[in-house]
């Protein structure tokens, strides 16, 4: 199973609309999907009493296969949310996993450069494999959707 994690409060959006099209492409394989939306779970941030994100969502996280994680940029990097979610969520069995990374700034595409490294600095310290490092502004939001539905095929 493949699982779509959307990191924007915003359902039906960009970030979901860009995920949900990477998932598109999976589903063209005959191969499971889940989309789940960060904004339905009770995430803390990072603290000493609050170390971990709910279990159901750490145990999503470790039951897939793959993820595509999509988060929107806010002043110049991903939103808390989904940072909360990287900071807490505990996958154990990560290693070498594939995980795809797609961050979506409005306006000028400020913050995009750091939202992806945010994103795959991520995958990198818990052992995920990214691949295909999606960068998305309005500027090429439409070729991004392309992108993405090769990128859940691939």
């Amino acid at each position: 199973m493949i699982l779509g994690i959307v990191g924007s409060p915003r359902k039906g959006r960009l970030t979901d609309q860009l995920v949900t099209m990477a998932l598109e492409g999976t589903e063209s394989t005959w191969t499971e999907t889940k989309k789940i939306y960060l904004v339905n779970f009770d995430i803390k941030f990072y603290s000493e009493r609050s170390k971990v994100c709910p279990e159901e969502l750490s145990k999503l996280c470790e039951e897939a296969d793959a993820l595509v994680l999509g988060a929107p940029v806010y002043w110049g990097d991903i939103n808390g949310l989904t940072k909360d979610f990287m900071d807490t969520v505990r996958i154990s069995n990560a290693n070498g996993k594939y995980a795809l990374g797609i961050a979506i700034a409005g306006g000028t595409g400020k913050g995009l450069c750091s939202a992806i490294q945010s994103i795959y600095h991520f995958f990198y310290h818990r052992q995920l494999r990214g691949v295909d490092p999606t960068p998305v502004s309005r500027f090429n939001f439409q070729k991004a959707l392309e992108n993405l539905y090769q990128s859940g095929w691939k």
